[in-house]
């Protein structure tokens, strides 16, 4: 997926603090979490039709007006499951499986897999919501971002120090864009669980808007900070309508790091 480095640690540690701070109020957080379902729920409706397909994403950060490539992800989408192979060290795996609702992280390096239900990571998410609300922080995470379109064409959204500029194409179907738009918002919503990357918030905005005219990304450019320090990541994809034989063997592979990787808390996972 995009590859967004590290906020600062302050701004991280604000965003831990609202999810440790937020489990005081799990009583009071069941309709943020139903919000929360529908949203990601949004994109499923849609998503009937579960043809295989493939995209790729070349992550690049932009260094004196030059692209240095720094990331490379394979996804793969196939029985009502996504499998997110990172294609560079350390070769992680995440499968998005909405048969069993439940995400699965595998650790190549380690031989170690850590699952844990979509329920928790949407729970997760509501109540960084709830608790943003409750402190005004909604416009400093994202929440309240909106995205918009320019006269070109491209897709905007900008919150605190990061800006979203994304270009589209149509997506072969509306399904297929609208089951991209739900895997994006799975792994951005795992990646606050595990409190990694920037606030997922803005990002899932960003891609429902472009999966709601039926489209995919083209290019997603990320610029970070502002004045003269900035830090400028894109993110190319590109889609495939069927799978590569070496696809399908990496799908079938998956099963057996499933069967013999040993379990662990998420948190124990490098």
């Amino acid at each position: 997926m995009d590859c967004q480095p590290a906020p600062p640690k302050a701004r991280w540690t604000t965003v831990a603090l609202f999810a440790a701070l937020c489990a005081a109020y799990a009583a009071e957080n069941r309709p943020c979490a139903a919000v929360e379902a529908r949203l990601d729920d949004a994109a499923e409706s849609h998503s009937t039709d579960d043809a295989p397909f493939q995209v790729t994403i070349e992550i690049s950060e932009i260094v004196d007006g030059k692209p240095h490539p720094i990331d490379r992800h394979l996804v793969i989408f196939k029985d009502n499951r996504a499998y997110d192979f990172s294609l560079v060290p350390p070769m992680d795996v995440t499968v998005v499986d909405w048969n069993e609702k439940q995400m699965t992280v595998l650790s190549r390096q380690k031989s170690l897999q850590s699952s844990i239900p979509i329920a928790s990571v949407l729970q997760t998410a509501a109540q960084i919501r709830v608790f943003a609300k409750k402190n005004d922080a909604e416009e400093r995470l994202g929440i309240s971002a909106q995205a918009t379109r320019t006269a070109d064409g491209a897709v905007e959204l900008a919150f605190a120090d990061y800006q979203y500029r994304a270009t589209t194409h149509q997506a072969t179907t509306p399904q297929q864009a609208a089951r991209f738009a739900q895997f994006t918002g799975a792994v951005k919503r795992l990646n606050l669980a595990r409190h990694r990357g920037a606030p997922p918030f803005a990002r899932i905005s960003l891609g429902n808007e472009i999966a709601s005219k039926g489209e995919f990304p083209k290019n997603v450019q990320l610029t970070i900070g502002n004045g003269s320090t900035t830090r400028t990541l894109v993110s190319h994809y590109t889609a495939k309508d069927a799978l590569s034989p070496e696809s399908e063997d990496r799908v079938n592979k998956v099963q057996g790091m499933m069967t013999l990787y040993s379990d662990v808390p998420l948190s124990d996972l490098p």
